[in-house]
């Protein structure tokens, strides 16, 4: 298997794709399938699609912001899901990008168990493969629900990971308003992160 940029795919593995993605987010977390080429999506492939991710970059940072990584339900559990991630992480490595960050959502804020548990093995999944929860109250993307919050995660691709902390935080969270959402640091969902946080 291979990671291959969506552009690449005929129109036949490209409703495959479409399909692994409707049948792997449910409809409040997705966006229209073809709103999601407008930003670059990898795929493995063989040639059939097995999985994707999703990456916006962070403006000038240097960095880029994780979407959606999605491996196809019938490929969860046989290390694709870890496959994607490696060559995903070496391509952002090779383009001269030197962090992932992406958000997920937080099982202390559901009531149903069943989805606590999913929601702890996908962070599991994603420290297992060197990322890190970032210590950030009160994140909500402004399409959110601000009762419901969610975890900033991120991976950095340098050889050695370093925690991130203080005006690196900051720096994280204001890159994610700002080349994400298009979010200035004045905007009342900023200043309420910001508030709530010491870094």
């Amino acid at each position: 298997m291979n990671l291959v940029s969506a552009d690449t795919l005929g129109p036949g593995a490209r409703d495959d794709l479409r399909a692994i993605y409707e049948q792997s987010f449910d409809e409040r977390l997705r966006s229209p399938f073809d709103d999601l080429l407008r930003d670059s999506v990898l795929v493995l492939a063989d040639p059939r699609p097995h999985g994707m991710a999703v990456l916006r970059e962070l403006g000038p940072t240097g960095w880029v912001f994780l979407r959606y990584f999605v491996v196809a339900a019938e490929r969860r559990g046989d290390g694709v899901g870890a496959r994607l991630w490696k060559l995903l992480t070496q391509a952002m490595r090779d383009a001269g990008h030197t962090r992932i960050v992406f958000d997920v959502e937080d099982p202390a804020r559901t009531d149903d168990p069943a989805e606590a548990g999913i929601r702890r093995r996908r962070i599991g999944f994603y420290t297992r493969l060197g990322a890190q929860l970032l210590p950030v109250k009160g994140y909500t993307p402004p399409h959110g629900e601000e009762e419901h919050p969610l975890l900033l995660m991120a991976a950095d691709l340098a050889v050695e990971t370093t925690r991130i902390h203080g005006g690196d935080l900051r720096d994280v969270v204001l890159a994610v308003y700002r080349h994400r959402y298009g979010l200035d640091p004045e905007n009342p969902v900023v200043r309420k992160t910001l508030r709530q946080n010491t870094f």
